[in-house]
Parts: C-alpha cells; sequence; structure tokens
C-alpha cells in the first residue's frame, strides 16, 4: 500500500515509503506555523474533491453508474464493465485503484495531520484550543468518512452477515505494512473516529462558530458571503468542511449501515431537530418547478447541505464525458420510462419536473451547467457551481422513517415521509393506514428519487439486499456483485 504525503509537499511515493531527509526538512517546515497546518488541511480537502473521489468517481461517476442512475447503454464505455459487476475487468480495476490509491492518499495526509497536531500546544494556534480541537475533529471525521466509503466498496455489507477481513484501518503515519481488520473492527474504529469528531466539534459549530453555522451565506461560499468574515475564511463555509452537523448526520448513516437502528435514530434526529429551528431549510418551491427558466434552479439545495465539497472545475469534469458529440452526446442519460416507473402519479414532485429533463437532454440537472447567459443562471453558477453534495439533511427523513418502520411505528413514519414529500412538490399523501412493506417500498422509492446521480443509490441497494431497480426490470444481485476484490495494487503488495 502507498501511504506517503505527495500531493501537498510533492514528495514522490513509492511501494516501500523512504522518508529522506529533505523530505523530513519540507514536513517541518510545513508544520512549523499555524498557516502551514492551514495549508495541510486545505490540501486534504483538495484530494477529496478530485475526480477520483467525491469530483467524479464516488458522485455522480463511477457509483452512480453501479446504483443504475443512467440507462445502461448511455454509460461510458469503461464504465459498462463495473455496471455489469465484472470486478476483474481491466476498466473496472482502474476505477477502483483510482478511488483506492487516492483514498489512501488523502488518509496518509489526514494521520499526519493529526499526529502533528497533537503534539502542539493550543498557544501554537492563533484560536488557540478553538482551532486546534476544530481541526483534530475535522481529520478525525474526515478519516472515519474515507474509510467507511472504501468498506461500502471494497467488503460485503454487514447485513449478509459478513464478519471476515475487510480493509485496513490506517491510523499512523507513515504506515508501511497496513493489515486487513475484521468487520467489527474496521466499523467500531470508524465510528469511533466519527463520535471524536462529532465531540470536538459540537462546541465549535454551535457556540464558537454558531453565526457561521447558522446562515447559508457563511456556510457556503455564495454571492451573498460578507466581504469581511468574521475570523476569516479557514473559519467559514463550515458546510463545505467537517463539522459537527455532518459528523452527526454521518453517523446516523454509518449506524444504519451497521444495523443499529437505535443509534440511526439518536443521530439523524439531531439533525431533525435543528430543522425545525429553521438551521437548515429546505430548499425553496421558487427555485423548482414554479421557475419555468431551468437556468434559475438551484438543483444542488444548497441550503439543505450538511457536508460538501468543493471544485471549482465540478462543471468542466462533467462537460469533458461529452467532448467531441457523436456518440458522446448520449452519455449518462436516464431513460424516461424509468422516471415514469419511478415517480408514478407524482408528476409535481419538483425532482421529476424541476430537477430532470429540462434541457430536453434527459438528464438530471445536478451536474448540469446553466445554459444561459443571464444574470439568474450566473447566480446558480456561483452559488452552487463548485459543491460536490456528500450529505443532506434530507437523509435524516429517511433515516428515522426506516428507524421507525422497523420499530413498528407506521403513523410517525408516514408523517415523516409525507412531510419529505410535500417539500419536494408531491401532492398526494400517503395513508397512514399502509402496510410496513409498502412504506418500506414507497421510503426505497424515494431514496431513490433523492440520490439520483449523487453516489448513494447503490449504497441503500447494497445495505438492503435489493436487486437493483433499473426502470425495466430489476437487475438480479448476487452476492460476489455487492463488493470489488481488493485492488491489484493491494493484493501484490500483501503477496
Amino acid at each position: 500500500m502507498i501511504l506517503c504525503f505527495p500531493l501537498l509537499l510533492n514528495i514522490s511515493c513509492k511501494k516501500f515509503l523512504d522518508v529522506h531527509a529533505s523530505n523530513q526538512i519540507l514536513q517541518e517546515d510545513m508544520f512549523k506555523t499555524g498557516d502551514g497546518v492551514r495549508i495541510a488541511v486545505n490540501g486534504v480537502y483538495k484530494l477529496l474533491s478530485t475526480t477520483d473521489l467525491y469530483g467524479e468517481n464516488l458522485a455522480w461517476g463511477f457509483i452512480s453508474g453501479l446504483g443504475y442512475n443512467y440507462e445502461f447503454y448511455s454509460l461510458p464505455y469503461d464504465l459498462q464493465p463495473a455496471a455489469q459487476f465484472d470486478w476483474l475487468s481491466g476498466n473496472t480495476q482502474t476505477y477502483t485503484e483510482q478511488i483506492w490509491q487516492r483514498a489512501f492518499n488523502a488518509l496518509a495526509n489526514c494521520n499526519n495531520i493529526i499526529q502533528q497536531v497533537e503534539k502542539k500546544d493550543t498557544s501554537f494556534f492563533a484560536e488557540k484550543t478553538n482551532e486546534r480541537n476544530m481541526i483534530l475533529g475535522e481529520m478525525y471525521g474526515i478519516r472515519a468518512l474515507i474509510h467507511f466509503d472504501l468498506l461500502r466498496i471494497f467488503s460485503p455489507a454487514p447485513s449478509s452477515g459478513y464478519t471476515g477481513a475487510t480493509i485496513p484501518y490506517v491510523t499512523t503515519y507513515p504506515e508501511y505494512q497496513p493489515a486487513q481488520e475484521n468487520m467489527s473492527t474496521v466499523l467500531d474504529k470508524i465510528i469511533g473516529d466519527m463520535t471524536k469528531a462529532q465531540g470536538m466539534l459540537a462546541s465549535i459549530d454551535t457556540i464558537y462558530l454558531r453565526s457561521v453555522m447558522r446562515y447559508s451565506s457563511t456556510r457556503i461560499r455564495n454571492v451573498n458571503t460578507p466581504s469581511n468574515l468574521l475570523q476569516g475564511e479557514f473559519f467559514n463555509y463550515r458546510a463545505e468542511r467537517m463539522n459537527y452537523f455532518a459528523a452527526s448526520a454521518l453517523l446516523a448513516r454509518i449506524y444504519l449501515y451497521k444495523g443499529d437502528y437505535d443509534n440511526a435514530y439518536k443521530n439523524a434526529q439531531i439533525i431533525y431537530t435543528y430543522n425545525q429551528r429553521s438551521w437548515f431549510p429546505w430548499t425553496s418551491t421558487l427555485y423548482q418547478g414554479q421557475i419555468p427558466d431551468p437556468d434559475y434552479i438551484y438543483t444542488k439545495r444548497p441550503d439543505e447541505l450538511l457536508l460538501c465539497f468543493s471544485n471549482n472545475l465540478n462543471y468542466d469534469n462533467w462537460d469533458a464525458m461529452f467532448a467531441g458529440g457523436g456518440a458522446a452526446t448520449y452519455f449518462l442519460t436516464i431513460n424516461s420510462n424509468y422516471m415514469l416507473d419511478l415517480f408514478g402519479a407524482d408528476l409535481d414532485d419538483y425532482r421529476l419536473v424541476g430537477w430532470y429533463n429540462r434541457y430536453g437532454d434527459q438528464r438530471y440537472l445536478t451536474w448540469i451547467r446553466p445554459k444561459g447567459t443571464s444574470d439568474q443562471a450566473q447566480q446558480v453558477l456561483q452559488n452552487q457551481g463548485p459543491l460536490l453534495p456528500v450529505i443532506r439533511f434530507s437523509e435524516m427523513f429517511h433515516i428515522m422513517i426506516e428507524c421507525q418502520i422497523r420499530k413498528g411505528n407506521i403513523p410517525d413514519a408516514v408523517n415523516l415521509l409525507n412531510t419529505l414529500r410535500i417539500n419536494r412538490g408531491a401532492k398526494t399523501k400517503i395513508s397512514s393506514t399502509i402496510s410496513a412493506n409498502d412504506l418500506m417500498n414507497a421510503l426505497v422509492n424515494d431514496i431513490i428519487r433523492e440520490t439520483l446521480t449523487e453516489g448513494q443509490t447503490f449504497f441503500m441497494f447494497k445495505r438492503l439486499n435489493r436487486n437493483i431497480f433499473n426502470g425495466d426490470v430489476d437487475h438480479v444481485m448476487n452476492p460476489a456483485d455487492w463488493y470489488s476484490p481488493l485492488p491489484l495494487s493491494e493484493t501484490a503488495y500483501q503477496l
């Protein structure tokens, strides 16, 4: 495994890490000042935003292809073997290698920062204890997030009953020979790191930076952001970095994946409570189907985001898929029959009439650049263009609904689902007399609507061990289809 610190320091990696004296000097210089530490932290977020990770593969690209968010024959040719779960195809292995190597590159950076910062007294930092805790909390949370997504890709789901070896959990830098650990150990370490992040960031985002986190103009960079930011940029745009609410939401996601419904509900409820206090408002209907001009639609729903990363080349990366026209023009489209089956009678749902096919090309608008040049289009570009959604508060409704169904609290689950549906424009309410099985099917349907092209649909099917809905007939899944073998670079290293 290649674990080093190259992208921030331009140090070359070798299979067996060789840290030369000159590299040690570079690291000493990097962590000699508080500004250097901040640069290192920002570098981690840049790694996460690359196309290898949340800038494509873990968002609208590889993972969305696995979840059949696109018509199969509209997938780029090199992605089609992955959507057939041919994990041994050379094309598929290219994707899994990209994810694996970049993820462990980011983990190496996280671990180095944690080790360096833990050695420093609070007096080293301009904002003393608050800054030290914020940096450590962010890095622990990012470390947990990366390991969790690797676990979801490269190991069976816990619901399968699998308890054997999964992935390594790397907590030191440098790490020369990380060993695979079993399912329960890795999940416990993920939860331990994310819980530590949640605890360290709680006072940061609810007290110290409360005014930053409370309002979307400082929570996410946009045209309404004040020119003179309190404490400067490093302490603003909290939704674009690991924060208390993101850690709580991710804990809810992790516990649900583990099958611990009590803790999943408890953490999701934290976000639900703040939503009731209008901290994270539903995206207004003003920006959805009510507006005939698709250039004015905020398809990434920035007000709702608890965590996102940012890449200024986001639209360019998407557009590059279609460069040259021809057959590429039809890449990443969604079959209209798929959408009809998915939405049924909910023809007022904004996710259908507002976010899908508004330019007539059968694509979801989440990743599509506004085509116009109006002031409205430019405002949308500035307010949401670079954003890479990781988790939003609507997922907390889905988690709470599923937990209530599993506890037999059908009326409460229906109430929550109807609230979500109303805020997405659906006019028909679900009856409180619905059966648990039918309600679970309705929930699965809504999760697909909500997560199309954002990289979560496949993981939902995997966790529930359901065949994948593809708009025609469900794609029948075999046990080995759900996870990739470890990349060749890792298995060759172990040999």
